[in-house]
């Protein structure tokens, strides 16, 4: 087995950026192979072979594009590579069969909430704990309540600056620009926008939004009211039901009782 030191620092590494990669584990060999058991190799998002080795190229070529469909459905996979073709453009045939095993790690979706209060906090808290990457925009003197949060803003809301890939938005705040920054959450493209408000304010932006043109495929990515119909009364309650359907909609779950 070659064994590469780095291999588990650079899978760390990845984590720590938020990457999505794979890593394939020779699990099995049977004859002549170059790739022994427990050969390992990380590829990134792209199908790149960036450290280990798990065999030549016709092996690398092969779980390359398995790497690539195991991120794309987040599943993880099990191949045999015949090694024993003659076929040349299949590589050189060294005669064996090799079982590999390639798991995706796929990047921690992430989660934006603009606001102070309980219900933010609880949203940052459950989020962490749904293993969510949680930005927070809050007041500077608010830091402290935000512990778990992966990244703190304090300063004023600006989403292009922001060099992380928005999934979730939730705008849980007061802030006279709310229209605004919902207009450009939704040009930007991010899936979702929430804006947990009263009804009267949830109408202003919706009305805002329409009178600046955003399309009705658009319109489809905002939410508000926010969250499934739990009837919430506190601010726990609110944020398990935004984050509900959040996860609702991340799964493609239907929100029904499971049960009779």
């Amino acid at each position: 087995m070659a064994f590469n030191k780095n291999i588990f620092q650079t899978m760390n590494a990845l984590k720590e950026a938020n990457e999505s990669f794979t890593i394939a584990t020779v699990i099995i060999v049977k004859g002549s192979s170059s790739g022994k058991t427990g050969d390992k190799a990380i590829f990134d998002k792209n199908g790149k072979r960036i450290l280990g080795w798990v065999g030549g190229g016709c092996v690398e070529n092969r779980v390359a594009q398995t790497a690539l469909e195991a991120l794309a459905d987040g599943k993880p996979r099990i191949i045999d590579v015949n090694l024993e073709s003659d076929n040349m453009e299949l590589g050189i045939p060294c005669g064996g069969i090799m079982t590999i095993l390639v798991e995706p790690h796929k990047k921690a979706p992430v989660l934006l909430v603009r606001g102070m209060g309980r219900v933010v906090e609880t949203l940052a808290e459950f989020g962490h704990k749904l293993n969510f990457r949680v930005l927070v925009q809050i007041p500077e003197d608010e830091q402290s309540r935000f512990k778990n949060a992966d990244q703190i803003i304090t300063d004023p809301l600006d989403l292009e600056s922001i060099d992380e890939s928005i999934d979730y938005f939730i705008l849980a705040s007061h802030y006279r620009d709310d229209h605004e920054q919902t207009f450009s959450a939704l040009k930007a493209g991010i899936p979702y926008v929430a804006v947990v408000a009263s009804r009267k304010k949830a109408d202003l932006i919706l009305e805002y939004l329409k009178e600046n043109d955003i399309q009705e495929e658009a319109m489809k990515r905002f939410h508000s009211p926010a969250g499934l119909d739990l009837n919430a009364k506190s601010a726990e309650e609110i944020a398990l039901s935004i984050l509900s359907e959040i996860v609702m909609l991340k799964n493609g779950g239907s929100g029904q009782i499971l049960g009779n």
